[in-house]
C-alpha cells in the first residue's frame, strides 16, 4: 500500500508549500490574493452479506482520494478550481480491478464567484460546483455513480438577497450533468467513466434542469425553505435495452420550528409530477417529520435525541400503463440513510436511488469532548407501497443500526487559523438484518475507518 500513498502525500505537501508561498505574495498593491492547498482522505471499508449487488460477498479494500485546489481573489470576485483523483486497492477479492491506481485525475470544481453585485442584492457562481440544499433530500449529488469521489454539477447559481443581513434569499438555479467526465486525464478510455446510471450497467444518462430555492431566517423560531425544481433525465441504455427518459417537476417545503430552547422540529414534504418519453405520466411524494430534544445541560458532551419518520412513495402501477407513481430522488442519490444499503443497489435502479420507503427511526449522540463526537441510530425499513415492491413476498426490507465516531488526530499543524494542518479520523459501522423482502436473510455489516488531512 505504501506505493499508493506516496504520490498522494507528495501532491499534498507540494501544494501546501505553494500555498504558503502564495500567502506571502497575496497582499499586493493591486489587491489580488492567491491561495492554494490540498487534502487527502484514506478509507478502508470491510463488508459482507450485502443483500444485492457486486458487494454481496466478503469485500475489503482501501479508497485513497487526494485533491488539490487553488483560488485567486480580486475584490468581490473569486476564481476557484480543484483537481481530484480516487483510486482503490482491494485486499479481498485481490483480483478485483475496480478504480485501480492511478485511475484518473478529474476537474472536480471550476467556478467564478461574483458577490455583492448591485449594492449587495445579487451573488453569482458560474461553473462546475458542489450544490447542497437542506438535508440533501432533493439536491446534493450530481454524479451519483461516481461514489464519494465527486458530487459536482455544471451550474449557474444566482442568489438574490432581499435584505442586507441575507436572512431572506432566493437561489435561481440552472444545472447540467453529463453522463461522463471528459475533462479527465487517464483512467478508462481517457476518462469516460459513467457518472449517472438508471440501473446498474446502463449508459448515456444525461441530466439537466433548474429551479428556484427560497430560504428564510427572518423568524428565528421558524426558519423555512420553499423550492420548485425541474429535471430532465434522458433515456439510458444497457446493451439492447433502452430505458425511457423523463421530465418532471418537484415542489416542496422544509420547515424548522423551534418550540422551546430544548425542543425543535423538522418537516419536509414534496410532490412530483411529470411524464416519460413514451407519454406515460409520473408522480411521486416525499415526506419527513422529526422531533429533536437537546437537554439544557452545562456538560461539554451536549447530548441530543431525534425521532423521525421518512416516507417516499412507491410505484404501484405494476406495468399496467397507468404511469409511474414512485418517488424520483432527483439529485439526492447519495447515502442519505446508509452506506451499506447504497452498496447493495437496494432499489435496483442504480446507486442511491431512494424510493418506495417508510423508515421510522431514532437517533442520538453526544460530544465526548469538544472535538470528539459519537452518533448512533436504529430504525426499521419498509416498502411504503407493498404492491410496488420487487423483492420476495414481504414488504419489510429489514432493520438497520449505525454508529459513527469522529475524533481529531492533529490540529493546526501549520499554526494558521484556516483549518489547514488538521488531521481528523472517523470510525463507522452499520449492521442490517434483512426482513421478508429479501430471500437472503444473513445479517450484513459495513465497517469503515477514515483519516482526513488538510494541507
Amino acid at each position: 500500500m505504501k506505493k499508493l500513498y506516496i504520490p498522494a502525500i507528495l501532491a499534498g505537501l507540494v501544494c501546501s508549500v505553494l500555498a504558503q508561498e502564495a500567502a506571502v505574495e497575496q497582499e499586493k498593491d493591486n489587491g489580488l490574493k492567491l491561495n492554494g492547498g490540498a487534502d487527502l482522505r484514506i478509507r478502508q471499508e470491510i463488508m459482507d452479506n450485502i443483500p444485492n449487488g457486486p458487494f454481496s460477498t466478503d469485500n475489503n479494500y482501501f479508497r485513497i482520494r487526494p485533491r488539490v485546489w487553488g483560488e485567486a481573489k480580486y475584490k468581490n470576485f473569486r476564481l476557484y478550481t480543484r483537481l481530484t483523483d480516487e483510486f482503490w486497492h482491494f485486499n479481498n477479492p485481490s483480483d478485483r480491478g475496480l478504480n485501480k491506481w492511478p485511475n484518473e485525475v478529474v476537474l472536480d470544481n471550476f467556478y467564478l464567484d461574483a458577490n455583492d453585485l448591485f449594492d449587495g442584492w445579487l451573488d453569482l457562481r458560474i461553473g462546475r460546483q458542489d450544490l447542497v440544499y437542506g438535508k440533501g433530500r432533493v439536491i446534493l449529488d450530481g454524479t451519483p455513480y461516481d461514489g464519494s469521489r465527486t458530487i459536482y454539477m455544471d451550474a449557474i447559481k444566482a442568489t438574490i438577497n432581499f435584505d442586507e443581513d441575507k436572512k431572506n434569499t432566493l437561489d435561481i438555479l440552472a444545472m447540467y450533468n453529463n453522463s461522463q467526465n471528459e475533462l479527465a486525464i487517464g483512467g478508462l478510455d481517457g476518462g469516460e467513466r459513467e457518472l449517472n446510471s438508471i440501473v446498474p450497467g446502463s449508459s448515456y444518462l444525461d441530466e439537466w434542469g433548474g429551479g428556484l430555492y427560497f430560504k428564510s431566517k427572518e423568524l428565528e423560531e421558524f426558519p423555512f425553505e420553499l423550492y420548485w425544481i425541474y429535471k430532465r433525465e434522458t433515456k439510458a441504455q444497457r446493451g439492447p435495452v433502452v430505458y425511457q427518459g423523463r421530465r418532471f417537476h418537484t415542489i416542496g417545503a422544509r420547515l424548522m420550528p423551534k418550540y422551546t430552547e430544548t425542543i425543535s422540529g423538522e418537516f419536509e414534504g414534496a410532490v412530483q409530477t411529470g411524464e416519460k418519453d413514451d407519454g406515460k405520466k409520473t408522480s411521486g411524494y416525499m415526506a419527513y417529520a422529526g422531533l429533536r430534544y437537546d437537554p439544557a445541560v452545562e456538560w461539554t458532551m451536549k447530548p441530543f435525541v431525534n425521532v423521525g419518520i421518512y416516507y417516499l412513495s412507491g410505484d404501484d402501477s405494476n406495468g399496467d400503463g397507468n404511469g409511474d407513481s414512485g418517488w424520483d430522488p432527483a439529485w439526492s442519490r447519495w447515502p442519505q440513510i446508509s452506506e451499506l444499503m447504497v452498496l447493495g443497489n437496494w432499489f435496483n435502479n442504480g446507486a442511491g436511488y431512494w424510493t418506495n420507503l417508510l423508515y421510522p427511526h431514532i437517533e442520538g449522540g453526544f460530544n465526548i469532548s469538544r472535538k470528539h463526537k459519537l452518533f448512533a441510530s436504529v430504525g426499521s425499513m419498509y416498502a411504503a407501497d407493498p404492491d410496488a415492491q420487487g423483492g420476495n413476498d414481504g414488504n419489510c426490507y429489514g432493520y438497520l443500526g449505525t454508529i459513527c465516531y469522529d475524533f481529531p488526530i492533529m490540529t493546526d499543524v501549520f499554526g494558521r487559523d484556516d483549518k489547514r494542518g488538521n488531521v481528523t479520523g472517523r470510525l463507522q459501522g452499520e449492521v442490517f438484518d434483512p426482513g421478508d423482502y429479501y430471500v437472503r436473510n444473513s445479517v450484513a455489516y459495513f465497517l469503515r475507518w477514515q483519516i482526513m488531512a488538510s494541507f
